[in-house]
């Protein structure tokens, strides 16, 4: 086997198959959609971000952290921090009771059998998109894209 075709096959490897992305597709819209049947009243958006938005997500067999990024926008920003991710600890518990749910500061872990979301909480204060329960020292405004504040692993590479 040369270097070449080596690298060729785990280049190919880093790619999500089409089935991948349409169980991972299929997964988002249902996810969407609970989330509207069931928290609707208090949220005003849904705000997919990341590596999947990118399309630079890793199939999970080559990165098993490799997961869906996905802000939940509440419409009131009075609450505490950890109200909002009650709410979605509560939301993701009752709708995918055979799933592993866990809280990991400042997001809802969700872990399906194909992949992984990230459920991100955010309001929105003074027309600045803010994740609830990062340190305002790790909050960055970010103009022309959807999510102007982020959680700490991605901050590095959306406040570039």
């Amino acid at each position: 086997m040369s270097v070449l075709s080596y690298l060729e096959g785990r280049a190919s490897q880093a790619v999500l198959q089409q089935t991948e992305k349409d169980s991972i597709e299929r997964s988002i819209k249902t996810l969407r959609a609970r989330l509207d049947s069931n928290l609707g009243e208090k949220i005003s958006e849904q705000i997919q971000f990341g590596s999947s938005t990118r399309g630079t997500i890793l199939p999970r067999r080559m990165d098993s952290e490799s997961d869906i990024d996905y802000m939940v926008r509440f419409n009131d920003s009075q609450y505490t921090p950890q109200t909002y991710l009650n709410w979605l600890k509560r939301f993701a518990l009752s709708s995918y009771s055979k799933s592993e749910v866990l809280q990991s500061n400042p997001v809802i872990v969700l872990e399906l059998n194909h992949i992984k979301f990230e459920l991100v909480p955010a309001v929105l204060i003074g027309g600045v998109l803010k994740i609830t329960s990062l340190p305002t020292s790790l909050q960055t405004k970010r103009s022309g894209g959807p999510c102007e504040s982020v959680h700490r692993r991605q901050f590095a590479e959306m406040s570039r």
